[in-house]
């Protein structure tokens, strides 16, 4: 559960996202919801990359209101009454002619038929798509938090940088332009999932063993226990590590429709472990991108990197190699990355 739904117990993220993007959909069509975000689809890249620039002057640092919005491997911050929208949810704001909108993993548009007008502010993070070759050896338009970018064309009023090394594009139209590519840096999963050295275990965190499975947390995160799914939101109760042995089938409760700004996308520490025999019906996802270490066989949830609402949390489950039972995972993906990379990473067999 995020911090905005205090009221509320907890239920499946699938379920949870497909509901606001209906309702949002809905919303838009009875003319109970009015837009108020700009759309600037880039125009088309040319064959070749436009010529480098001299950086950039430092920027400062993005206000305490702004949010973090990661895609994938890239992330932007915008003001947190942004709305985040995505293929899983779409939402048709509430005042003209207010606020801004940012896209994640796809184009800045409108879906078709939701009667939604659009205003000058907007943000947008997609796919890479074409590369050219030999990019690498041209020298970048600049380096963001050390990153290099390079500037395509992009439409008038707006300013469009191709990221090879995020393998995402990322556009920002309207007044805060510079201020929100000031932003660009990697996202807390790309962290979590980079190739390299386990990280090591804070010497103050605590060991944990459920499921079959062994894994440290942080000492202040609050234990609970549960014998069955009952959530809102992303699964998770922030600041804690919530056990749920689900010997009872989950209960799926009537969520509120959560306003998808920015500041309410902000994803929060915690850990949600589901095991026991209505684990994989509770947590409701389907896995691939497997690998196996430290005794056990990962597999991520296909949502990982999607963008929006899945963007807060990394959904993967534990199984011995060869076995059939598995143990769920749902860890929130705050800040730099470093602690939920530390959490992951500490995933192991309970025999080792």
């Amino acid at each position: 559960m995020t911090d905005r739904a205090q009221d509320t117990r907890r239920t499946r993220p699938g379920r949870r996202a497909a509901a606001i993007a209906a309702a949002a959909v809905g919303a838009a069509a009875i003319g109970a919801a009015v837009a108020v975000l700009a759309a600037a689809v880039p125009g088309p890249a040319g064959s070749a990359l436009a010529a480098p620039r001299a950086m950039p002057r430092a920027m400062p640092a993005a206000p305490a209101s702004w949010a973090p919005v990661p895609y994938r491997h890239a992330q932007l911050s915008v003001p947190g009454m942004w709305l985040v929208e995505s293929r899983q949810q779409f939402w048709c704001g509430f005042s003209a002619g207010r606020g801004g909108m940012i896209f994640v993993g796809s184009k800045p548009e409108v879906p078709k038929g939701n009667h939604c007008s659009l205003t000058a502010s907007l943000a947008w993070i997609r796919p890479a798509a074409h590369i050219p070759p030999g990019i690498r050896h041209w020298r970048p338009t600049a380096v963001i938090h050390g990153v290099p970018v390079y500037r395509r064309p992009s439409a008038a009023g707006s300013v469009l940088y191709l990221v090879p090394e995020l393998g995402v594009r990322v556009g920002v139209r309207g007044p805060l332009t510079r201020r929100v590519l000031a932003t660009l840096t990697r996202s807390p999963l790309s962290v979590v999932l980079r190739r390299g050295p386990a990280s090591p275990v804070p010497a103050r965190w605590v060991w944990n063993r459920f499921g079959g499975v062994r894994f440290a947390t942080p000492r202040s995160w609050r234990l609970q226990r549960e014998n069955h799914w009952a959530t809102c939101g992303t699964g998770l109760e922030p600041g804690s590590l919530l056990l749920i042995d689900a010997t009872r089938p989950p209960v799926y409760l009537p969520c509120p429709i959560e306003f998808p700004a920015a500041a309410a996308e902000r994803a929060q520490p915690g850990l949600t472990v589901v095991t026991g025999k209505y684990a994989a019906k509770s947590v409701g996802e389907d896995f691939a991108r497997c690998r196996v270490r430290s005794g056990v066989r990962i597999c991520l949830s296909t949502v990982t990197g999607h963008g929006g609402f899945f963007s807060s949390v990394l959904i993967f489950s534990v199984a011995r190699p060869g076995q059939h039972n598995r143990t769920f995972f749902l860890l929130g993906l705050p800040g730099s990355g470093a602690r939920p990379r530390a959490v992951y990473d500490s995933v192991m067999a309970a025999g080792h």
